[in-house]
């Protein structure tokens, strides 16, 4: 996604992301918060289609999450170079108390000498030595005091493999979540989830992180809100005004001297608020068009349905070809949603509603 700047989802999600800011759909990082995590969030900042970070509140300390994209191991020295010099810099500017996480697709095979790096990285990793993008990795988290967590936990070699290559006879982990040293016991485990279905090469990296995140106050439920919109109606807006001056002259009570100006107030409040009601009406709550329709949503779980097959060749064609049908479904949906956006505007800017 190029660019950078958010989005809010269709299930309540917010989706952060830092693009190229030449408009080009390649290479890029996102930070997804659900419904109920984004009121945790402090801040974020997307510092480069390789680089952003985020800060969220928790109960006790604050938590700053950075999200990388690393060169690939063949890329040029110069790049590499390049990537961890903004890296560092965005690390070393990050509050020295709060607790660190960096996670993303690091391209970085890491090794299990640990005696070498104590603290770093753990005897479970999946590769036995580390390959340059790796070493580089080390000597990061080294200087930032950061723990390599997938290389902490004994699983499966299936589950600790994070990319396979298109053919399926490759497979690596490369993608890793490192987290402060001295918050390391924190970090409960980290594994790949082969099941989920992400139109990628890369499989899901979960990581169980014990730490209470703190939320600002549940907001109470909004209140009832008259259809002031009807107002625009010449008969309407009479008989509103006739309604509020007849309600005013029955009120005795409002011309009392001995009454408290807060009763008073009180009094003239519902008194305004009974009439609109009676008169105009509840505005009625706009229900949120489904983004996706009954077609793609079917695509996707067919999609998913074959993503949990054996990996053989007959299956791997049956995902890529099942997958451009999603892509074109995924595309016809925006376009769709986009017109009807569009209509909407159009339409409410004819009767002059556009606030509405």
């Amino acid at each position: 996604m190029p660019g950078s700047g958010n989005q809010t989802l269709g299930n309540g999600a917010v989706l952060m992301f830092s693009g190229r800011a030449d408009g080009v759909r390649r290479s890029g990082v996102g930070i997804i918060l659900s419904k109920k995590m984004k009121n945790s969030l402090i801040s974020y900042t997307p510092v480069s289609d390789r680089v952003m970070t985020a800060r969220l509140h928790s109960k006790h300390i604050n938590i700053s999450v950075t999200v990388v994209y690393a060169p690939t191991e063949d890329a040029e020295p110069s790049t590499k170079d390049a990537f961890y010099r903004e890296l560092n810099d965005v690390q070393s500017e990050l509050p020295a108390h709060d607790i660190k996480l960096v996670l993303g697709d690091f391209n970085a095979r890491v090794g299990r000498d640990n005696e070498a790096h104590p603290g770093v990285i753990g005897t479970h990793s999946y590769h036995m030595e580390s390959n340059d993008n790796g070493i580089r990795m080390l000597d990061f988290c080294a200087m930032h005091q950061l723990t390599i967590g997938g290389t902490l936990f004994e699983h499966k070699d299936i589950h600790k493999t994070t990319w396979r290559s298109p053919n399926g006879q490759t497979v690596t982990q490369i993608d890793h979540i490192c987290i402060s040293k001295r918050w390391s016991h924190s970090l409960l485990d980290v594994r790949s989830m082969r099941g989920a279905d992400i139109n990628t090469t890369h499989y899901l990296v979960r990581g169980y992180v014990s730490v209470k995140l703190k939320c600002p106050e549940k907001r109470k439920k909004s209140a009832r809100m008259p259809a002031l919109e009807y107002l625009r109606d010449r008969s309407k807006s009479n008989e509103y005004s006739n309604k509020i001056a007849e309600k005013f002259n029955n009120c005795q009570d409002l011309h009392s001297e001995n009454r408290l100006l807060e009763d008073k107030w009180k009094e003239l409040k519902e008194a305004i608020c009974d009439v609109s009601f009676d008169v105009i009406g509840e505005r009625s709550r706009k229900q949120k068009a489904e983004h996706l329709s009954k077609e793609t949503k079917e695509l996707l779980r067919e999609r998913g349905e074959i993503k949990k097959l054996p990996s053989t060749d007959d299956n791997r064609l049956k995902y890529s070809r099942i997958n451009g049908l999603v892509r074109q479904s995924c595309k016809k949906d925006d376009n769709s949603w986009a017109a009807r956006v569009a209509e909407e505007l159009e339409e409410a800017a004819k009767q002059g509603q556009q606030r509405d």
